[in-house]
């Protein structure tokens, strides 16, 4: 009898042992699927495009639902010297869409662009630049464009590096195409030091 009790005791404990191990092994797995994951691409090519043109149509946010994959909406609402922000909307609606802000900085001198997202429900954190080199022939740029996201989206994570070639390849070609799209005149200026606060 005594034999039967203590039997069943241990037969208990291993089974709360067993249990507790799969419990702490199922928090150690949710763990690894929620850590942040950063990864980075870069684009370099040289465009048939003029610099100048190619950095003025970069920095025009507001046009960029006009011609850029999957941008539906684009807006900057507040810019002070060569830094402004702005809200953009991507998507396939009704399937899915994001609204993120990111803040931008513009380089007129070395025509480099730079971004970072401020508000994401998509991406724990979003940054992208353009730096764009002249070359000899006055319709051709060098580019060297990256794209640098972090996720915790266990779904995302698994396909980034292929959604990270795809969307830099993509935006890329869009703005190349929409500068040869544009017509380019060598006075062409846009005044960057509007505060619109």
């Amino acid at each position: 009898m005594v034999r039967a009790s203590l039997c069943g005791g241990i037969k208990r404990t291993r089974q709360t042992m067993h249990w507790k191990q799969v419990t702490m092994q199922r928090r150690q797995f949710q763990s690894l699927l929620n850590q942040a994951v950063t990864k980075r691409h870069i684009e370099r090519k040289i465009l048939k495009t003029n610099a100048r043109h190619l950095y003025d149509t970069i920095q025009n946010v507001d046009a960029y639902s006009e011609f850029l994959p999957l941008c539906t909406s684009s807006k900057i609402f507040r810019r002070a010297g060569n830094v402004f922000d702005a809200s953009l909307t991507v998507g396939l609606p009704p399937l899915f869409t994001e609204d993120f802000v990111s803040r931008v900085t513009i380089d007129s001198q070395d025509l480099v662009v730079e971004t970072k997202s401020l508000k994401s429900k998509l991406f724990d954190k979003l940054e992208s630049r353009w730096k764009l080199t002249p070359t000899t022939k006055c319709d051709e740029t060098h580019v060297e464009f990256w794209m640098e996201m972090t996720v915790s989206d266990p779904v995302i994570v698994a396909t980034l590096d292929m959604v990270l070639e795809e969307v830099a390849g993509r935006q890329v070609e869009a703005f190349e195409k929409r500068c040869q799209e544009i017509p380019y005149y060598e006075d062409d200026e846009t005044d960057q030091n509007i505060d619109l606060r």
